[in-house]
């Protein structure tokens, strides 16, 4: 059995691990692999995960995952070694080259799945002009095969059309596909499971140094939450902050799911029967020349709702 390695890449809050759920919910046959490497220190897809030992995490529809480590080698070759898989995913950091794993498609154990690069139709114009993170876009989608237009039933038909031009012009080499919105499952699957023929054309956009425009840093939450007030303190820094994400406890003992992307922030609950996470914790991502003070006022603030504390110095 040789599995076929697929990679998954777009910027922060395009969908990536949204696409990553509705394979492993089905639209992939047999046993997967999924690989992730995320610039934040926060998984929240904790929902899926049934038990963990070591770097190997077991999921609840028999998918297994594993953490990124800075050995590359060593966790993709280990990977390739197995003789129980069927696919490999590797979803790549939201401010990571997703062409970069690329080559390890033609490594022995391994059979060339697609490069697909979400983007978020809408914030993918906007981002790909900006003028700290627009190299970094524009560097995702030229090393797509697949672009995935997500994300359309929040964007005007405008919005589309414009999200698919700029696609198409940043990724000529590439399918754009549109999410379809009555079933997505459909339009993952399609994309994974079709026929690719690795490009060989050249990514024409001169590498980025992205953690020179990117800090991260990742707080705790020691106690509950009152949701609306989080859900309204994150609302005033959406213009500051390009990512957040986490999973917080309410007083009830509910545990809520954290999401600020592209200035819109989403808390919601947890699906009933979901395993409890270890702690509650929010990670924050900034860029820009203020980055560093947009993440201090953000925690600082943050603090008078949750009784936040730094886990880690932002600057990454």
């Amino acid at each position: 059995m040789t599995p076929r390695l697929g990679v998954i890449g777009g910027y922060l809050g395009s969908g990536k691990t949204t696409l990553v759920n509705r394979l492993l919910s089905g639209a992939l046959p047999g046993r997967t692999a999924v690989v992730v490497n995320d610039f934040g220190s926060v998984n929240i897809d904790a929902d899926l995960i049934v038990s963990a030992q070591g770097d190997t995490i077991e999921l609840s529809n028999g998918c297994i995952c594993c953490q990124l480590s800075d050995d590359v080698s060593r966790t993709m070759k280990a990977l390739a070694e197995r003789d129980d898989l069927d696919n490999v995913i590797c979803e790549v950091s939201g401010v990571g080259d997703p062409g970069e794993l690329a080559a390890w498609r033609s490594y022995p154990g391994f059979s060339p799945g697609p490069i697909v690069v979400c983007a978020d139709s809408t914030a993918v114009v906007r981002l790909s002009r900006d003028e700290y993170v627009a190299d970094t876009v524009r560097r995702q989608l030229g090393s797509a095969e697949f672009v995935l237009v997500t994300k359309t039933d929040l964007a005007t038909p405008g919005d589309v059309a414009a999200t698919r031009a700029a696609c198409e012009s940043a990724a000529p080499q590439a399918d754009v596909v549109q999410q379809d919105t009555l079933n997505p499952q459909l339009t993952a699957a399609r994309i994974f499971n079709s026929d690719v023929r690795p490009s060989t054309a050249p990514n024409s956009v001169t590498a980025d140094a992205h953690t020179d425009v990117h800090s991260t840093c990742t707080i705790a939450v020691p106690g509950p939450v009152d949701v609306d007030s989080l859900h309204r303190a994150l609302s005033a820094h959406s213009e500051r902050l390009v990512r957040a994400k986490g999973i917080v406890q309410d007083a009830d003992h509910r545990w809520h799911e954290v999401h600020l992307a592209a200035g819109r922030v989403e808390v919601s609950e947890r699906a009933p029967g979901a395993p409890v996470p270890d702690c509650a914790r929010l990670v924050l991502i900034a860029a820009g020349a203020d980055r560093t003070a947009a993440l201090e006022k953000a925690r600082t603030e943050l603090a008078g709702v949750a009784g936040v504390v730094p886990m880690t110095v932002p600057g990454r």
